[in-house]
């Protein structure tokens, strides 16, 4: 069932971009993260916000760097409302890429640091979401489905990362006591807090793109 969904997910897209080369106006002009140019300094620093941390965790191995096919299949899935599925090779990838021996205690410090540079770019990413937000009235319904896309890219990439150092930190575990895992948790939690930001940033931005196509709705 999942392979025909992905089979299906990919002709869509297929098609859709073949409509995009003879159109002037296209659906993924307005639907697709990072598709429009941004106009604003506020549209400007979100972007930049999001692309640093979606490099970021891809340079340490926390995400997949992901083919423009598997972008937007994963932004139909998000539009769809459907959870990103788990990947068992995360922490392989994440433990090749930063090249950890998790059985070490240099490796708790090292991760203690990917953690805190994690839970900072999603603050960023927050941060630069709620700038554009107070623009208001000089938001277009469009500017608002970028900075949606945008959020909502960071946010699933963020929860990719956190299942990662879910696994990490079960791993360490088994090799180091409570008391040298202490400062880990600290990160781990402060990162769960900032998915969380980002979790009502989209909401917010998913409310004011209703209200913007139905101004009735409060």
């Amino acid at each position: 069932m999942i392979a025909f969904r992905r089979a299906l997910l990919a002709i869509c897209f297929c098609s859709l971009a073949s409509a995009c080369a003879s159109a002037p106006i296209s659906v993924a002009a307005s639907s697709f993260p990072g598709s429009r140019t941004a106009s604003t300094p506020a549209q400007l620093e979100l972007e930049r916000a999001t692309d640093a941390f979606t490099s970021a965790l891809e340079t340490r191995g926390l995400i997949r760097e992901a083919s423009s096919v598997d972008t937007a299949m994963r932004w139909m899935n998000q539009l769809a409302g459907q959870e990103a599925e788990t990947d068992t090779s995360g922490l392989v990838l994440y433990v090749e890429t930063a090249e950890l021996d998790l059985a070490t205690l240099p490796a708790i410090n090292r991760v203690a640091i990917h953690l805190v540079e994690t839970w900072q770019g999603a603050a960023s990413v927050d941060a630069a979401s709620r700038v554009l937000m107070n623009e208001g009235a000089g938001l277009s319904r469009s500017d608002v489905t970028d900075a949606l896309g945008a959020v909502e890219t960071a946010m699933a990439n963020a929860q990719t990362a956190q299942s990662v150092f879910e696994a990490a930190m079960l791993e360490l575990t088994a090799h180091h006591d409570a008391e040298a895992l202490s400062s880990l948790r600290i990160e781990r939690d402060l990162l769960a807090l900032r998915v969380n930001d980002l979790r009502d940033r989209a909401d917010e931005l998913a409310a004011l793109r209703r209200q913007m196509r139905n101004p009735a709705i409060s």
